[in-house]
């Protein structure tokens, strides 16, 4: 009897076929006794407990339309949840929306600032696991990234070393928030990994101000919701800046970095102000060789969602030239969480002759190989 359409395993996939590549889909742990199996079985008991296990959290909570239009599924499929059963996210989104690959990101963006860096450590394991043995092995429309706690980088290095082969993984995802800025050398053992396998590194939005991080604001924690994720970009440029002046960049040539949900308009202030600062500055840092925002553009990638709306579509070609987006920005849904809007109308601007790059073409550069690989 032949597999379902799903199961069916695929050879290498014709890129010039391809339509979409959504790089940023959430799927959804409904049942954490489904991935219990998956970590070690000294700390499986704390993922068994009633409603998961204790995750690092904030008191940010999301106001407004929720999954926006999203197709919701009935009870049966994922307990009602739009990311919970991956034949439902290939049948009702992948497919009527065009999107022939799908990067997974999961849900816990927080898992870096988890207290328990074992704990962190044990649950990154079980799910990079639960996710390949559930949605990437018997779905070829999926990816996984390997998730690590980057609490404890030489514990991260060994889960990059574990699976860092596996083609339906390609990329290292963290979580933003930390307890340091990420060019700090602790974190050197990660990006080292990352250069042996030849992996992108992520980084994603959503965990400020919980468990050990760093309030959401170099100010403090913000009182609302709505400041909260409208000041999230911040962190991304106490990234970029840590990375670039501590050199990670001349240490790891290769190192790409993806930045999910940030937007792109801070960017060009960002590059022009540690330009101008690095020719006063310079001899601080002499192992910083090229001016700062030819390190970004080299090495930082960002995505479509949530991309900012502007009064005229010349804000944005304008934009996209400075920070060089037909290279550098890659389409992502943040599917199911759409209360922002619907991610294909955020690109209708994009500019003609550089959408097949945005929609196809960037990520498979970022990715590489891997990307067009069977799930074996």
């Amino acid at each position: 009897m032949a597999l379902p359409v799903s199961s069916q395993k695929m050879g290498r996939r014709d890129a010039a076929r391809l339509r979409a590549i959504d790089v940023d889909l959430h799927h959804q742990i409904i049942d954490w006794s489904a991935v219990a199996p998956y970590v070690p079985a000294g700390l499986r008991w704390r993922v068994t407990r009633p409603g998961g296990p204790p995750l690092a959290r904030h008191g940010f909570r999301k106001v407004g339309v929720g999954f926006g239009d999203v197709p919701l599924p009935p009870r049966d499929r994922g307990k009602g949840h739009p990311a919970g059963d991956p034949q439902w996210v290939k049948e009702q989104y992948l497919e009527p929306r065009g999107v022939d690959l799908a990067v997974l990101t999961g849900s816990l963006l927080s898992l870096g600032v988890q207290p328990s860096a074992d704990l962190a450590a044990a649950i990154a394991r079980g799910v990079n696991d639960w996710t390949l043995e559930t949605w990437v092995r018997p779905f070829e429309c999926f990816k996984g990234s390997i998730l690590v706690a980057q609490q404890d980088p030489e514990r991260a290095a060994e889960e990059i070393d574990r699976l860092g082969e596996d083609p339906g993984m390609v990329q290292v995802l963290m979580c933003s928030a930390g307890e340091a800025p990420l060019g700090r050398r602790a974190y050197h053992p990660i990006y080292a990994a990352c250069v042996r396998h030849n992996l992108p590194v992520a980084l994603h939005l959503g965990g400020e101000g919980a468990g050990n991080s760093s309030p959401a604001t170099p100010v403090g924690h913000p009182s609302t919701y709505f400041e909260w994720y409208g000041s999230l970009p911040q962190s991304y440029m106490a990234h970029i800046m840590s990375m670039v002046t501590e050199g990670v960049f001349e240490k790891f040539p290769t190192l790409k970095v993806v930045l999910y949900e940030g937007g792109i308009f801070w960017l060009p202030h960002v590059m022009w102000r540690f330009d101008k600062n690095w020719k006063a500055q310079r001899s601080e840092t002499p192992w910083v060789k090229q001016p700062p925002s030819r390190y970004i553009l080299d090495h930082f990638y960002l995505t479509t969602y949530p991309l900012e709306a502007v009064p005229e579509p010349r804000y944005l070609h304008e934009t996209l030239q400075m920070i060089e987006g037909e290279r550098t920005l890659l389409f992502s849904s943040n599917y199911p969480n759409w209360e922002y809007g619907d991610p294909f109308a955020m690109v209708d601007d994009v500019p003609e002759t550089m959408r097949r790059r945005v929609m196809v073409e960037n990520a498979l550069s970022v990715y590489g190989e891997r990307l067009l690989a069977a799930n074996a």
